[in-house]
């Protein structure tokens, strides 16, 4: 019987990492789960990293499993501060901790810090059709297909589930707060 994962810790992305992040990137069988397009040489990657970093609408992680090794990435991007909703990728890049748990750990996480934390109201996500372990681990802890996004005219195109999780535990009270219409004899309607 294979590990189990026990914890997964979230850290910020580091330069240091993102040598690990470039042989991920050039592995056509992890490409090939999530269809990234991020660079697959260093300078491409440190770049993406550093613009990254500039944003306010993206948050970079480092997954690390129980005794520190880096197992894996996770991005919180497109945050629309506003509309209180963001873009969630999780890779787990080490294809030793595939089908361990440590995916879910970190959903748990992220999800938690997304929710209360930054005060988002939802999470979206995009993920292949035939990425059915993917699909399993985000709809055990909430998330719901919405969409499946289709391009019939293009043949290398792979169809594409849109996934979101809403935050059912914020008190929504005190926001988009409801008024009852008066009528023109001072009576709610």
């Amino acid at each position: 019987m294979s590990k189990q994962a026990v914890a997964v810790r979230l850290r910020p992305l580091e330069k240091e990492d993102l040598s690990r992040l470039v042989r991920w990137n050039s592995d056509p069988e992890v490409e090939s789960l999530v269809g990234l397009g991020l660079p697959c040489d260093l300078a491409g990657c440190i770049a993406w990293w550093e613009e990254s970093r500039r944003s306010t609408n993206t948050r970079l992680f480092a997954l690390e499993d129980e005794k520190g090794q880096l197992i894996g990435d996770l991005e919180l991007a497109h945050i629309c501060w506003r509309g209180r909703e963001a873009e969630l990728r999780i890779r787990i890049g080490e294809k030793a901790y595939w089908n361990k748990g440590y995916g879910t750990l970190a959903l748990k996480q992220i999800k938690r810090y997304a929710f209360d934390e930054l005060g988002l109201d939802r999470l979206y996500l995009r993920v292949y059709t035939f990425n059915s372990r993917a699909i399993h681990c985000y709809q055990k802890l909430g998330f719901k297909k919405k969409a499946i996004l289709k391009r019939p005219q293009d043949r290398d195109w792979k169809d594409i589930y849109l996934m979101t999780m809403e935050n059912t535990t914020r008190k929504k009270e005190g926001r988009h707060k409801v008024l009852p219409i008066q009528a023109g004899n001072g009576k709610s309607v």
